[in-house]
């Protein structure tokens, strides 16, 4: 972390337990954690709060200052301008904190640090000072206090007094698909406006010339934004048009086109995602947009062990005798973890894709002849297949050879204690990750991280997760490849059978460096492994396995709480999918078909209530909300298949053009398509708007989006209560609950855009 010194006056001074209140300029919300932690973040312990004292309970350190925070982002800091940092504090042992203000994100330039030292007894600090560098809208307050004591630290009455420095941006009223729409697809322009009347709208084309106009239809409050909207339709529009615009009083919106072909290249950026996101091989220059998003290879020989520190809960792991090469691989997100159950969804979808081709009458097989985004596919194969054949080899490598023990948690055990280890005999297993031992910051490229890297413990989730993507490769690789096919079958079976015998080992949120993709409700599992399963070695074993589960035949409820809808925690749809896509004797067939019917019935329904006409009404936007959008389109365009009504496709294209620009915040959700564009990732190779030497994103890849339930993050954190469903989002890199990429929000991008491609609007 770099730090600039400031010419300030800070003054440290002890006193009596003062009385709290709010002025104007005050810039902490909740300052006393009368709401509990609303408005605050934290990393490396655990928080709670009692009597609105704000307590940390640090089992591990760490090696860093960093490695144990309580932020509160939000903090705006006008140049010339003082400022008054205040709160009190105590400790359970005698220990030093940094406070600190900073920029919320690389390069971390400090405006305030000070070493403040906290004891038994609780007392008032108080610090000065001016600011003296430009002023800077996007500042955080935190508390750091790893490399220091084990214990507890409690905070209250925490303040920032001073003039507040915003920064206002202002954007068109007129939201539409930045692209455009296909010939025969619905085509809504969406305007915000107080008005309860309708608004004169003219459509100009290319040259400027008025082709249209007419009156804008009210809708009314959408509620999962809090705004007011009105509708211009342009669906009667189906010949090829080129950079239209949309006029209403002095806005205009952004350019868009009406073509059959809008999402040709995009789907083909969305797969190359997952090319310049491998491990263990370099990103060349051919087979990327532009030359500075080649890279040499990151982590080339990734080979690690058990971890055998104490992690932050306090458990003591005792680590394993055995070393795991993971080598390849996809990085799960911005970061360089590799996880063996987000792989299993994202390779999955890919698969499902490849499989609709071959057993969908009408559907297209896809990137046959893409020669250009991977170097297997310029040798002659296809290039969806080689992208996924390249995680799976990292997932049949995270599996456990016979006779290894490991120590693992057996059962639910308590949140935030030490865990309850028991030494297995964990053959045939799936290791949970491998990540790095700490986070990282940004920017990093991957062949210059140099962080120690461990392998997680394994769980019965990842287990099932490789059981189920490794049928499903078995039967697609059959005749494309035996042997693959063969080891890919073996590691299928003999996964299910561990996970059978172990089927209560499951991963907590305990480690800093990587995520925790924590699970422990794996029917959804056992039931998606085993129709994998079945439809490739037809055992009745495995049927009876999938009739007698209390998951048969799943699939989404299209409910406000949107029960069943698929992600990494809830896999049993997929399950379904493919029971009723891929040949076999199933009979049962049609139900599964007609249960996914169904599920889009229910999507289609939701549009009715939903101003931006998306299949998507919840009561809350969840943490990747826009791959859930991308996810119903493949439920949609299914439906699509077994029925042939062409408005479950037009549904699916709906939600497309939220992902693409019809959405409150006017953004394209998809890097590099649109004219305005998320360009922001959280990425740390990506990272060119912290480090100008760092590449721009690639184009293609699907932002998270707005995230109305964890405000987990220095950008988010000060947005609880202050936004509603839609409008939780801002376009910065280190708000990671809002603008993380993964392998498995993209994994639908392709599916979706490739299907949306097939010309059938056209």
């Amino acid at each position: 972390m770099r730090v600039s010194c400031l010419a300030r006056l800070a003054l440290l001074s002890p006193m009596l337990i003062s009385t709290h209140f709010v002025s104007a300029d005050e810039m902490i919300r909740n300052g006393n954690f009368d709401q509990q932690l609303d408005g605050w973040w934290s990393a490396g312990g655990t928080v709670t709060v009692t009597d609105q004292w704000a307590c940390m309970e640090i089992l591990n350190p760490g090696p860093n200052p960093w490695s144990v925070i309580l932020g509160h982002g939000g903090i705006g800091l006008e140049q010339g301008q003082s400022y008054v940092v205040s709160f009190d504090a105590y400790a359970d042992v005698e220990t030093q904190v940094k406070t600190l203000i900073q920029h919320e994100g690389p390069p971390y330039t400090h405006y305030l640090i000070e070493d403040t030292s906290i004891g038994a007894q609780k007392q008032s600090y108080q610090y000065t000072f001016t600011h003296q560098l430009d002023s800077d809208a996007g500042g955080e307050f935190q508390f750091q206090m790893g490399a220091q004591q084990s214990g507890n630290i409690c905070f209250t009455n925490v303040s920032i007094d001073g003039k507040p420095y915003f920064e206002v941006s202002k954007t068109s009223s007129i939201r539409t698909n930045q692209l455009g729409f296909l010939p025969k697809a619905d085509k809504y322009v969406f305007v915000q406006s107080e008005s309860t009347d309708p608004l004169r709208w003219t459509l100009e084309n290319a040259q400027g010339i008025n082709i249209d106009m007419g009156r804008t239809l009210p809708t009314g409050l959408n509620k999962s934004s809090g705004e007011n909207l009105h509708r211009i339709d342009l669906t009667p529009y189906q010949t090829e048009l080129d950079n239209l615009v949309i006029k209403v009083n002095d806005d205009t919106s952004f350019p868009f086109s009406i073509s059959p072909n809008l999402y040709t290249s995009l789907k083909k950026d969305a797969l190359s995602y997952f090319y310049q996101n491998r491990s263990g091989i370099a990103i060349e220059a051919p087979f990327v947009q532009r030359s500075e998003l080649a890279r040499p290879a990151g982590h080339p020989k990734d080979t690690a062990t058990c971890f055998d520190k104490i992690d932050t809960w306090g458990t003591k792991w005792p680590g394993c005798d055995y070393t795991v090469d993971a080598t390849g691989g996809w990085y799960d997100a911005g970061d360089h973890g590799k996880y063996t159950v987000n792989s299993g969804i994202s390779t999955w979808t890919l698969l499902n894709l490849y499989e609709r081709g071959l057993y969908i009458e009408g559907a297209q097989s896809h990137f046959d002849t893409a020669k250009d985004l991977n170097p297997e596919a310029q040798q002659g194969g296809n290039a969806l297949l080689a992208e996924a054949k390249w995680n799976i080899e990292f997932m049949l490598a995270m599996q456990i050879p016979e006779g290894v023990k490991v120590s693992v948690p057996l059962g639910k055990q308590q949140e935030g204690a030490p865990l309850q280890l028991t030494q297995i005999d964990a053959s045939h297993l799936a290791f949970h990750k491998i990540a790095d031992e700490t986070w990282t910051g940004m920017p990093l490229p991957p062949h210059l991280d140099t962080e120690k890297r461990y392998v997680g413990q394994p769980s019965t989730a990842a287990t099932l997760n490789l059981s189920a993507v490794a049928a499903q490769c078995a039967r697609i690789w059959r005749n494309i490849d035996p042997g693959f096919s063969s080891r890919c079958l073996n590691a299928a079976q003999s996964a299910w059978e561990a996970a059978n015998r172990h089927s209560n080992v499951f991963a907590y949120d305990n480690f800093t460096g990587s995520g925790p993709y924590n699970d422990s409700a794996l029917e959804d599992e056992f039931y998606w492994a085993a129709a994998e399963l079945y439809l490739t070695t037809a055992d009745d074993g495995y049927l009876a396995f999938i009739k007698q589960s209390p998951e048969y035949l799943a699939s989404p409820t299209g409910n406000e709480e949107a029960d069943g809808d698929i992600f990494w925690q809830y896999t049993a749809p997929l399950g379904t999918i493919s029971l009723a896509v891929v040949d076999s004797d199933f009979s049962a067939k049609q139900h599964a078909r007609e249960a996914i019917v169904k599920t889009s019935i229910q999507y289609r329904a939701q549009q009715m209530n939903e101003g931006y006409n998306i299949p998507y009404s919840v009561a809350e936007y969840p943490w990747g909300s826009n791959s859930n959008l991308a996810n119903r389109g493949i439920f949609l365009i299914y439906a699509h298949d077994f029925t042939n009504n062409i408005e479950f496709l037009k549904t699916a294209a709906n939600a497309m053009d939220y992902l693409l620009g019809s959405n409150p915040m006017n953004i394209s959700y998809i890097t590099g398509y649109g004219t305005r564009a998320a360009s922001e990732p959280h990425h740390r190779f990506w990272a060119n708007a912290v480090d100008e030497n760092s590449p721009a994103p690639a184009p293609g890849a699907l932002i998270g989006g707005p995230n109305s339930v964890s405000f987990s993050d220095p950008v988010a954190a000060p947005m609880k209560g202050h936004c509603i469903g839609q409008t939780c989002y801002k376009d910065k890199i280190n708000a990671w609950t809002l603008n993380e990429i993964t392998i498995n929000w993209n994994a639908p991008l392709v599916w979706l855009s490739a299907a949306l491609d097939e010309g059938k609007l056209n």
